[in-house]
Order: C-alpha cells, then structure tokens, then sequence
C-alpha cells in the first residue's frame, strides 16, 4: 500500500487505498509497455502475481478500467479487464467487466497535464447494476489519479462505500 504523500494529506483522495508494485520505471515501464501497447496479454498472471502480493483482505469485487470501445477495437483487448480478471482468480474474488462503461471517447490521457486529465473525462462514464459496499478500481497506471478519481466519484454516487484502487505502478507525485 502506498503511504500518503504531502498533497494526499492536505486534501484526501476520493479512493479509501491505492495499492501497487512500484513505481513507474525500469522495469516495469518496459514491461507494461509491452503488456498494453504490444498485446502482450500473457504477462497478465505474472503482472497480478506481483500485485497480489501486495493486498492483504482485497475487495469483494474488482472493476477494471473501462476502454471506450473504439480504443478497444484499435488495441484488440483492454489490458485493465484482462489484469483484473487474472487478480481476481488470484485473490479468490469476483471481476465484472461490464460494470463501468466509458460512454464518451476521451483523449488519451498519457502527455495530457493534471487538469487536462480532469476536464477529458467529465461524463465520460457510466455504471450499470447493484455494487457491494466495498469494490477495487483495477488499472496498469495510476499518475495523476484524475481517471480513477472520476470513477470513485461515480462510484460513491451510486452508494460504495470503500473503494480500493489495485494498479500496478505509480507515477511519484512529483513526476505529474
């Protein structure tokens, strides 16, 4: 679990703890490189075998980042459902898919600045169906936080309660 920084202290994030593997440099940007960008899927049970390491009591229930479907069509798969599926089989716990929809297709959020980031995804997401009190958002990277932020809102807007973030890597907060 990564430990709060200066700016998490003074104003809170809108997720309940954000675990990961480490930050993100050598080697795992090379190795999410590939997985992501290179359709190198079967690094997935390594990638969650790193990661399940690090969370103790997970989620009932983990919610990979949505990909609009246009960008899913262009890579071929979206590397957040495969890395939550795989976790889930890990951790013992469940995975849906389809939960959350990115409903708008957004800018890449990679090279965009902090409030860049923000104002790409106002309304860019949806949700669908009943959540238990206690979820996990599931992503490779987290940098500035502003997409799963965007998604915790929602989240709680539909009544979770706790809501974990399981990502790979960290950007260090100096780095955004």
């Amino acid at each position: 679990m990564i430990e709060s920084c200066g700016r998490c202290l003074k104003k809170p994030p809108p997720w309940d703890s954000l675990f990961c593997v480490g930050a993100y440099s050598f080697p795992y940007d090379k190795l999410l490189h590939r997985f992501k960008y290179q359709g190198h899927y079967w690094l997935a049970p390594a990638l969650a075998k790193l990661l399940a390491t690090e969370i103790e009591s997970p989620a009932p229930l983990l919610l990979p980042v949505p990909m609009h479907w246009k960008r899913r069509l262009w890579r071929g798969f979206n590397h957040s459902s495969v890395l939550a599926a795989e976790l889930a089989r890990q951790l013992k716990v469940q995975s849906e898919p389809n939960v959350l929809k990115r409903i708008r297709a957004t800018r890449q959020q990679q090279g965009l600045d902090r409030q860049s980031r923000l104002s790409n995804l106002k309304q860019a997401f949806s949700i669908k169906g009943k959540l238990p009190p206690h979820i996990a958002l599931v992503d490779d990277v987290v940098t500035t936080g502003a997409t799963v932020a965007q998604l915790c809102r929602l989240l709680r807007q539909h009544g979770v309660e706790r809501i974990d973030v399981y990502c790979l890597c960290r950007t260090p907060p100096e780095a955004t």
